[in-house]
């Protein structure tokens, strides 16, 4: 009775461990591939890098920035990121580069993080993901930036902004249209921005400002909208 007894029990721990084993393969087969689908999500879409940060998309659609000791620095959702659009280039000329990346949609627009020396850190500039702001640059020799973006007539009409940048916050200076549909009162329209409101200091016709690029035309009128 004893043996028997004895054979039960060792029977019965034989089929509980067979059972655990079973449970433990189980799961961790559902890790794996819940571990293999996650990283399926997160695959990297583009990438950019410069000597120090590396920015990346993944298909999560979150935009990370890290350094070369692979600290994350911007972890962000960010839908529809512009295929090699993402670039490190010193936008404010300090010397240092900061990211700047573009979205797809109707009109294009674009996200910049100036890099901070002090904090060692980058931070984005407030609203200039308008598309009234796409295409920034820095005018040559000042402190000014300016814009591109079309403006209907088959994008054939665009405007330009003349800005600064304050404690990372935009401040519109001056603003440029340009009009060449049939319909219009064709030329370039050329304003001063005081607070807040457009002030027409001069009209150009088409043949003259076509004559000029936009950095040129901008340092053209510069003086007569602000102060570099």
């Amino acid at each position: 009775m004893g043996k028997l007894s004895e054979n039960l029990q060792m029977r019965t721990i034989f089929i509980l461990l067979t059972f655990l084993g079973t449970m433990l393969s189980c799961k961790n087969s559902e890790n794996r591939a819940f571990s293999e689908t996650e990283s399926q999500k997160d695959s990297i879409l583009y990438k950019s890098s410069d000597k120090n940060y590396t920015a990346s998309y993944g298909s999560n659609s979150r935009l990370y920035l890290t350094n070369r000791k692979n600290d994350t620095l911007i972890n962000i959702m960010e839908e529809g990121v512009a295929p090699n659009s993402i670039k490190f280039e010193d936008f404010d000329g300090d010397g240092n580069n900061d990211l700047k990346y573009g979205f797809s949609s109707n009109y294009y627009y674009e996200k910049v993080w100036l890099y901070n020396q002090k904090e060692k850190s980058f931070r984005v500039i407030d609203s200039i993901d308008n598309p009234e702001f796409a295409y920034s640059k820095k005018l040559e020799n000042s402190n000014f930036y300016y814009s591109f973006s079309p403006n209907g007539c088959g994008k054939n009409n665009w405007i330009s902004f003349l800005f600064s940048i304050e404690n990372f916050k935009i401040k519109p200076k001056g603003f440029l249209e340009y009009r060449q549909c049939v319909d219009d009162e064709k030329g370039m329209y050329v304003y001063k921005i005081a607070n807040g409101k457009k002030v027409l200091v001069e009209k150009v016709n088409l043949k003259e400002a076509d004559q000029k690029d936009l950095n040129q035309n901008w340092k053209k009128f510069i003086n007569k909208i602000a102060s570099p």
